[in-house]
């Protein structure tokens, strides 16, 4: 127990020392490269402010895509409890100390792994710095790739408590198992998990010896399920209509095809150029980079040699070697995205890469230990494990004053003049920026403004698909995408159905409004953030739309659609200010032009819209809210059915009358979801309880240690 608390310590001391520049005030770490600014600012603020404002966890957010899912997002990783200072801090503010935080968090999980591996302590300690300070995790940092970096951080665990089950197949492995598979499900790195979960069943299936462990390793991944189900249940309602089903092979390539010559930075991390001077042609060397730190791979290789009759020694080197190939654009990485379930989902093959830093690092300790058993002083022993773990901690620091520069707070998430314009204008309406970085997405939720485009790669296809009709009339063949944005405008209607009450441009000609005396502003210096280029100074130009319709509007006419194939057909030909094209069985319908109707909002939050309706006689409501069948309507407080309109968008019958209707959003499955997970916590606190109490309270002691 003592060496346990003298390495943690050691580990400690070593993360304040290399990293603790990222705990200055008022400082946020920053390059143009941040993914950070451009998507995870946005994220994290939507949680901050619903928290703040007394609404809870969120479960809908509005500000980019005219809305969406929030808190089953993997990306936004809302419930790990890496990410628990973005619940206490402003993200800005809390950004800095959280990075440090996962940096120490790797240094402590590779230690623990190195536990399961049951390497001796100098091993254990050289584990735990060299996986706080190697080179992926440092230039991820740089690159704000926040969405990321809890599940990249945790993954070992779950190898550690497979690797004891496997070895202790008991009730309490069990448990560690499901903690171990919760926290990587809340962590929301879905990619690495679903490679991991491929290798340790590979790595299982060889080393199973009785009925016992896989009754353990069911167990286990059954806990796992269960704490995480109020996400996972969600996540499976939703899956459809995630644009990811669509992806290519392109796509999933991501302008990432990694080379044989990629390998070599196993060597040195930038030998084929970096992204600072601008020499690494890719950019995204964060994406392509092997390296894991050359102390480590010679370790390793010791390993390999020395170690090489221990079975773990052999499965972590074929693990290792088998990243690095599939990494590569080959003709077996193109059959396994045809062909293997849910590879085609993800996105970046080379980030298998990630996992081949957790492997090496795993062999370094254990060739360090091969080569400290051969040792016979203690002192040289120590003197050897003392200089390694200081030479990679000296190494790491370096990349990290290299990589992970800070900037002021005020700089990161300034106040543009737009903001307060926007702030002015009265009732309930979307923004739609022209180009790409006229608007930062990323400050989209700071700043308060509900954006119709957006950055993020977990987007909805039938909303991707009303975008292509917006853009161009018709679909493109790309079909899964990261950006969203507003390039070409071939559909003024669909602009105005979606609530497009103003437009901004930085350089483009604005196309709408052609009215002469439609209002807007013309701002001079505002500050503008583009990913890659970075912060920088430009003038933007804001138009009103002034035939943009309200949140919702009773259309003249119906159309009626059996899937959305046909309805993305109908639409093309349709005026979406006039008529609404349902995905439902036809139903008898009135005409309602120039009937006097009225609809008036009377709240509008994420997540939830309050309505007036008013109408003579029975007519289709369009709803400008994004279809999701986590929507629930109720007229009057009498359920109404709710249908998918105009490809995207929402709408309903509404009877003669006026009538107050109200839409809420819930996730599919949420309430059943949160009480699996509910359950689920108490037999984990009970069982925890009852093995604590067989351990502690049952078991006997010593007689000279009950006198």
């Amino acid at each position: 127990m003592k060496s346990h608390a003298a390495a943690l310590s050691a580990l400690l001391l070593l993360s304040l020392a290399g990293y603790g520049f990222l705990l200055r005030p008022g400082q946020a770490p920053y390059t143009p490269f941040s993914d950070f600014l451009s998507f995870g600012l946005a994220s994290k603020t939507v949680l901050y402010d619903s928290l703040h404002s007394g609404q809870g966890l969120p479960l809908w957010r509005s500000d980019q895509f005219s809305g969406n899912a929030a808190l089953i997002d993997p990306q936004n990783a809302y419930t790990s409890p890496l990410n628990a200072l973005f619940w206490l801090l402003p993200p800005l503010k809390a950004l800095g100390p959280s990075l440090w935080l996962y940096f120490l968090a790797a240094g402590v999980i590779g230690y623990a792994a190195g536990c399961a591996l049951q390497a001796g302590l100098w091993a254990r300690l050289f584990m735990g710095a060299a996986a706080m300070f190697q080179f992926k995790l440092i230039i991820i940092g740089a690159a704000g790739w926040l969405p990321s970096f809890p599940g990249v951080i945790v993954l070992p665990l779950l190898y550690a408590a497979v690797l004891r089950a496997v070895e202790r197949p008991r009730i309490s492995e069990a448990l560690w198992l499901g903690l171990a598979g919760a926290l990587c499900l809340h962590s929301g790195h879905l990619q690495l998990l679903f490679y991991s979960v491929l290798a340790l069943t590979c790595l299982v299936a060889a080393r199973l010896r009785s009925r016992a462990v896989l009754t353990v390793l069911l167990a286990g991944m059954v806990l796992a399920a269960g704490l995480s189900a109020c996400l996972l249940i969600p996540l499976a309602g939703e899956a459809p209509l995630i644009s990811r089903g669509q992806a290519s092979y392109d796509f999933f390539l991501g302008g990432h095809a990694l080379t044989p010559r990629h390998l070599l930075t196993f060597l040195r991390p930038e030998l084929l150029g970096n992204p600072l001077d601008g020499t690494y042609p890719g950019l995204e060397l964060w994406e392509d980079v092997a390296y894991f730190g050359i102390i480590p791979l010679a370790l390793a290789l010791a390993a390999a040699i020395l170690g090489r009759r221990r079975p773990m020694v052999r499965a972590l080197t074929a693990a290792l070697l088998v990243c690095a190939a599939l990494s590569l654009r080959s003709p077996l990485q193109r059959l396994l995205f045809e062909t293997l379930p849910g590879f085609s989902l993800f996105r970046l093959p080379g980030r298998l890469l990630f996992l081949g830093s957790w492997f090496g690092i795993a062999l370094a300790g254990l060739g360090l230990d091969e080569i400290l058993a051969r040792l016979k002083s203690a002192a040289a022993r120590r003197a050897l494990a003392l200089t390694l773990v200081s030479l990679i901690s000296i190494e790491g620091a370096y990349y990290a004053r290299r990589y992970l520069k800070t900037a002021p707070i005020e700089r990161l998430l300034p106040a543009p003049s737009y903001r307060d314009f926007f702030a002015e204008q009265k009732g309930v309406y979307r923004i739609a920026p022209i180009e790409r970085g006229v608007i930062n997405y990323g400050w989209s939720a700071s700043l308060g403004l509900p954006l119709i485009t957006g950055y993020g790669s977990y987007n909805y296809n039938h909303y991707q698909a009303y975008f292509d009709l917006l853009r161009w009339n018709k679909l493109r063949p790309e079909g899964a995408r990261v950006w969203t944005d507003l390039t070409d405008l071939a559909r003024p209607d669909l602009l105005d159905a979606l609530g497009v009450r103003f437009l901004i441009s930085e350089k483009r000609p604005l196309q709408l409004p052609k009215d002469p005396a439609a209002s807007g502003a013309d701002l001079k210096d505002q500050p503008i953030f583009e990913l890659y280029r970075g912060l920088r100074r430009g003038d933007t130009h804001i138009r009103e739309n002034r035939g943009a319709l309200g949140r919702a509007f009773f259309v003249d006419g119906v159309r009626f659609a059996a899937d959305q194939d046909q309805a993305v057909a109908l639409l093309q030909k349709t005026d979406a200010r006039k008529e609404a094209v349902i995905e439902s069985l036809p139903q008898e319908s009135t005409p309602g032009a120039g009937k006097p109707s009225r609809v008036e909002v009377l709240a509008a939050k994420p997540g939830s819209l309050e309505l007036l309706v008013s109408t003579p006689l029975k007519r289709y409501l369009a709803i400008s809210e994004v279809w999701h069948p986590g929507w629930r309507a109720t007229l009057g407080g009498a359920a109404l059915p709710l249908y998918k309109t105009d490809v995207a968008l929402l709408g309903a019958w509404v009877p003669p009358g006026e009538h107050r209707l109200s839409l809420h959003f819930e996730p599919v499955g949420w309430r059943l979801g949160l009480a699996v997970t509910a359950a689920s916590l108490v037999f984990l606190l009970v069982a925890a309880l009852a093995k604590i109490h067989e351990s502690v309270i049952l078991k006997p002691r010593p007689w000279n240690a009950r006198n």
